[in-house]
């Protein structure tokens, strides 16, 4: 697991948004509200994806999916839910489907805790 940064709540690393910020120019539509809102919209089909794909023992779409959610969690400061997302794509690609279920539950967990922290985030930023 990812440690040793500084977070925001339990959930989402304060550094990352600090970084998205110092890429807003003057005058454009807040950064992280942006970011944030993008990834609101389009995780829960990453998230109900990697859920099938565990249900259905399908490695390959774990992967694929796991990959996605990996990539955007990270970008949005949701390091722990990048990392779990690491660990289950890795499941995926070796076909060791083994805990896959466990880590799945974890997975949606902390992601249930990343989508409140962000909309507060979010809210904060309009």
């Amino acid at each position: 697991m990812t440690e040793g940064y500084e977070v925001f709540g339990n959930a989402l690393d304060r550094s990352v948004l600090a970084s998205l910020r110092e890429l807003q120019d003057d005058g454009d539509p807040d950064i992280v509200a942006e970011v944030g809102g993008l990834f609101l919209e389009h995780s829960p089909q990453k998230i109900a994806a990697i859920l099938k794909a565990v249900e259905n023992g399908d490695a390959k779409e774990l992967q694929t999916a796991a990959h996605s959610l990996k990539s955007s969690s990270a970008y949005v400061g949701a390091m722990r839910l990048s990392e779990l997302s690491r660990e289950l794509e890795m499941m995926g690609r070796s076909q060791v489907m083994d805990g896959a279920e466990e880590k799945a539950e974890r997975l949606n967990r902390e992601y249930k805790q990343v989508m409140m922290e962000l909309d507060a985030e979010i809210q904060r930023s309009n």
